[in-house]
């Protein structure tokens, strides 16, 4: 699998030409606007995933999970935006049972949305261009 296609796999790119339809002649690239805010806030909500996971706080994992899953809903990382509502779920029934291994994939979901998010600010497909 070439590199280009796990980045089509994990940010949906139809979310992102809505975005770009919102965008403004002249204003700074709206891709970079928020995935730039997603790139600086998202992992802290990540963080306190793992951290609520780990010390059995089932109201802090679901309002960092809830965070979590709004945000990257808003940028096209739709797989991690499940994985983030499955948590939040978890957490609002106080039900942590095998919490870990999903907060686990999704830090491994995580890792690829950041690359594929910074590829797309560094590197914007020609047709929008």
């Amino acid at each position: 699998m070439k590199e280009e296609d796990v980045s089509c796999d994990v940010i949906d790119r139809s979310v992102l030409a809505s975005l770009r339809e919102l965008q403004d002649v002249g204003d700074p690239d709206i891709i970079a606007e928020v995935g730039g805010l997603f790139i600086k806030h998202s992992p802290d909500k990540v963080n306190a995933i793992m951290q609520s996971v780990e010390n059995g706080d089932a109201k802090g994992l679901h309002m960092a999970a809830h965070s979590l899953k709004s945000s990257s809903a808003y940028v096209g990382a739709m797989h991690l935006s499940a994985l983030a509502k499955e948590l939040e779920l978890m957490g609002r029934s106080n039900s942590l049972q095998g919490a870990a291994e999903l907060a686990q994939r999704l830090k491994k979901e995580f890792i690829l949305v950041m690359a594929a998010l910074e590829k797309e600010i560094n590197e914007p497909s020609k047709e929008h261009l």
